[in-house]
């Protein structure tokens, strides 16, 4: 497997760093999106619990890293403050958390849009120095053109895998972000009502 990577010629330098960067950034997105998934039902019930115990609910709610934590902890920091107040506080956390989650993905999807090009430099070099490798012998044999193709289309192969798997990474993640901010949103205009209904 090393000795086919390495036909690939010098473009299999960045693809192997794209490829890293790819995992690595899936890895540390997966451990944030489980953190910040959360049930919306689960949330509802701890702020109505809080809304209950009476007074101020902001130091009943316990800090956390979700988004539909951190709205309600918006609201309830503000739950004195007339409700035009408390949308733009819920509206400027969902914000906030949105912004927070998709930190790194453009990167993804970075490598998914030029992984491709990069295959495609690989290939012109491969084909370019199976043309150099005819100059020099004088002919168009099988063997002469051998390693400058198969260069070519080692680098096209590898271009494509590093983007395609990029591609899915950003998708899934993007579908995942927009689920979590979604539940946010619930929770968010609910806990609002809760808030204008005790008031």
């Amino acid at each position: 497997m090393w000795e086919l990577l390495k036909q690939g010629g010098v473009v299999m330098y960045p693809l192997g760093l794209c490829s890293v960067l790819t995992v690595a950034i899936a890895l540390e997105t997966l451990w944030r999106y489980r953190r910040a998934d959360r049930d919306p039902d689960a949330m509802l019930t701890k702020a109505r619990q809080a809304l209950a115990a009476g007074g101020n609910p902001h130091p009943k709610w316990p800090a956390d890293a979700a988004p539909a934590s951190q709205v309600v902890a918006a609201v309830f920091a503000n739950v004195k403050r007339p409700r035009q107040a408390l949308e733009e506080s819920a509206r400027a956390s969902l914000n906030a958390a949105g912004l927070r989650l998709s930190a790194h993905l453009g990167v993804v999807g970075t490598i998914g849009n030029i992984g491709p090009f990069v295959g495609l430099f690989g290939t012109v070099l491969g084909i370019i120095r199976a043309f150099r490798d005819i100059g020099e012998v004088g002919a168009a044999g099988p063997a002469v053109v051998a390693s400058g193709i198969s260069e070519a289309l080692v680098a096209t192969a590898a271009g494509l895998f590093v983007a395609i798997t990029a591609v899915i990474v950003y998708n899934a993640f993007l579908i995942w972000q927009g689920r979590i901010l979604r539940r946010a949103e619930i929770v968010a205009s609910e806990v609002l009502n809760l808030v204008s209904e005790g008031e």
